[in-house]
């Protein structure tokens, strides 16, 4: 426990120094180093690491999609990271297919598609928290919701779970988890979404749309907790209890971010509904 907190108090000063700085290249290559790791891991996992066929193609993707909606020029800001996005998760797919091809029955299809499907997801994720912040109408502010979120729904269902856990979620999947540890961190997460509504309006002047917040920070909620299953799936899939050791106490990239991915993707889709989602302005 006094190691995964040493580690916290390091890692939430970085987080937030990437945060303050995210006008510059740092945001983005912050992301492309943690996609490239995160490949690794996922990599390592599959016993695929030295299959250059299937990781370059891989590492490059997930590496290059944070950099697709940096502004390079003011008139460029966010115009093709969509279209880049597309264009990469395409090209992968004909690769990973091409290879199945072949090699004549010596990868099976099954594990393509999930070699694909996690290559995908991870490196759409952290492509995402790019999308947000220089893609979206105040992402500055908005690309904090990415965080907000996932931590603080993952913080209280620990605590929750800890406290009050009588009955358990899905226990073939996470044998710890517990029902109310999970209802205490969705009613948290909602939570934690008002209270930066709140900052933002008496802190920056914002005129804040509490009622999309609330929708969006349950639907946050919700599916960081499923992106959480999604990775405790894949390891008790493949026997093993992290995917990394690059943050002591807490695992690897894939165990530290695994809820941020699902959680990114799912504010940029928000976001891209129009006014129906403008939480400030």
């Amino acid at each position: 426990m006094l190691t995964r907190f040493l580690t916290a108090c390091v890692l939430i000063p970085l987080l937030v120094l990437i945060l303050i700085f995210s006008w510059t290249l740092a945001y983005p290559v912050a992301w492309a180093i943690l996609a490239g790791i995160a490949i690794f891991e996922i990599f390592r996992v599959f016993g695929r690491t030295k299959d250059f066929w299937l990781s370059i193609p891989a590492y490059l993707i997930a590496v290059g999609l944070p950099f697709g909606f940096f502004p390079f020029s003011e008139s460029a800001a966010g115009q093709y990271g969509g279209k880049i996005l597309l264009a990469a998760v395409l090209v992968y797919l004909l690769s990973v297919v091409s290879v199945t091809v072949f090699r004549r029955g010596t990868f099976a299809f099954a594990e393509a598609a999930s070699v694909f499907t996690a290559v995908i997801y991870i490196s759409v994720g952290f492509a995402a928290l790019s999308a947000i912040r220089y893609g979206v109408d105040r992402g500055a502010y908005l690309c904090l919701l990415a965080f907000i979120g996932p931590f603080t729904t993952d913080t209280f269902a620990y605590f929750t779970g800890r406290f009050f856990g009588r009955h358990k979620l899905i226990p073939e999947v996470s044998p710890k988890k517990t029902v109310e540890g999970s209802i205490g961190g969705t009613v948290f997460g909602v939570v934690g979404y008002i209270v930066f509504g709140l900052v933002m309006q008496f802190g920056y002047g914002f005129t804040v749309n509490y009622w999309m917040l609330g929708v969006a920070g349950l639907l946050v909620a919700v599916i960081s907790q499923i992106g959480d299953l999604i990775a405790s799936l894949i390891k008790r899939e493949h026997g093993i209890k992290d995917y990394g050791k690059i943050f002591p106490g807490h695992g690897g990239v894939m165990d530290r971010f695994d809820s941020v991915l699902t959680t990114s993707v799912t504010l940029w889709l928000l976001m891209q509904i129009g006014g129906g989602f403008a939480f400030l302005w």
